[in-house]
C-alpha cells in the first residue's frame, strides 16, 4: 500500500492564500488602531491648547508685546515689526487670550493668540510663542460648531478677578463649541471631537 507524504502544490497554494489573508486583515487592524491612537493624540494635544489659554487667562498672564508703530499690541516673536528691535518689546496685561482653529484655510492649523486690545479680532501676529500648531499628516480640521466667524477668535478667555468661575467670553446665547478632528488617509474615515463648555470652561475628547 502507498502512504501519501507531505502536500500537492494546489494545497500549498491554499494554505499560502489563507494564511496571506488573515496577515492582511492583522495589517489593517493594526493600521487602524494605530491611526486612531494618532487622531486621538492630536486631539488630546489640542485639548491641552485650549486649556493652556484658559490657563493664561486664569492667571492673568502678561506677554511680550510689540510697543511700535503699526503693530503695537502684536506678540513679539510672532512675525511683529520688533521682533528686530526686541527693544521696544515691553511685557503687558492682556485684555483676552483666543484661540482660532484654520488659521490658514488648508484646515491644518490652530493657535492660541494673546488678543491685546481687539476684543476679539484674530491676527497670526498675535500667536504666543509656540502658539501656532500644525496638525499631524492627514489630519484636518472638519468642522467647528457653531459655524466660525470670519477675522474672529473661536474661543475667547477673558480674566476676570471679581468672578474666576467660566473666563470665558459668553453672552446670554452661550453655546457649545465643538472641534471635530478627521484623518482622511483611511477609509471610512476616523473622527474624533473636542468639546468646550463655554459656562465651565470644561474641555473634553471624544
Amino acid at each position: 500500500m502507498r502512504v501519501r507524504k507531505g502536500f500537492t502544490i494546489v494545497e500549498l497554494l491554499i494554505v499560502a492564500g489563507i494564511l496571506a489573508m488573515l496577515a492582511t486583515v492583522v495589517v489593517l487592524n493594526l493600521r487602524g488602531i494605530n491611526e486612531n491612537q494618532r487622531l486621538l493624540g492630536a486631539a488630546n494635544e489640542m485639548a491641552s491648547h485650549i486649556k493652556q489659554a484658559e490657563g493664561l487667562a486664569y492667571s492673568n498672564t502678561k506677554q511680550s508685546l510689540c510697543l511700535n508703530g503699526p503693530d503695537d499690541g502684536f506678540v513679539c516673536g510672532s512675525g511683529s515689526a520688533c521682533d528686530a528691535i526686541l527693544s521696544d518689546c515691553v511685557n503687558q496685561y492682556i485684555a483676552q487670550y483666543g484661540v482660532r482653529f484654520d488659521t490658514d484655510g488648508t484646515k491644518t492649523k490652530y493657535m492660541v493668540g494673546a488678543d491685546y486690545a481687539s476684543y476679539g479680532s484674530f491676527d497670526v501676529r498675535e500667536a504666543i510663542p509656540d502658539g501656532i500648531i500644525k496638525l499631524p499628516t492627514n489630519i484636518i480640521i472638519s468642522s467647528v460648531t457653531p459655524a466660525q466667524v470670519a477675522g474672529a477668535y473661536d474661543l475667547n478667555y477673558v480674566y476676570n478677578s471679581a468672578n474666576a468661575s467660566p473666563f470665558i467670553s459668553c453672552g446670554s446665547t452661550c453655546t457649545n463649541t465643538t472641534i471635530t478632528l478627521t484623518d482622511t488617509s483611511v477609509s471610512p474615515n476616523l473622527t474624533h471631537t473636542v468639546t468646550v463648555q463655554k459656562m465651565t470652561g470644561l474641555v473634553s475628547v471624544q
